[in-house]
């Protein structure tokens, strides 16, 4: 998981507070779980068929 100090870095933004730094990696994870993940497994499932 992305640490807070992590996401201060990869948005380039070393004031943000934790909170918001929480909430912005929350919407991150969400992205990835809820989006890019299955649309890569459905992209990448006829390759193993």
């Amino acid at each position: 998981m992305l640490t807070i100090e992590r996401v201060r870095q990869l948005l380039n933004d070393p004031a943000i507070t934790d909170e918001t730094a929480e909430d912005i990696r929350d919407g991150f994870r969400a992205l990835i779980e809820d989006i890019i993940f299955p649309a890569w497994l459905e992209t990448n499932k006829h390759k193993h068929e």
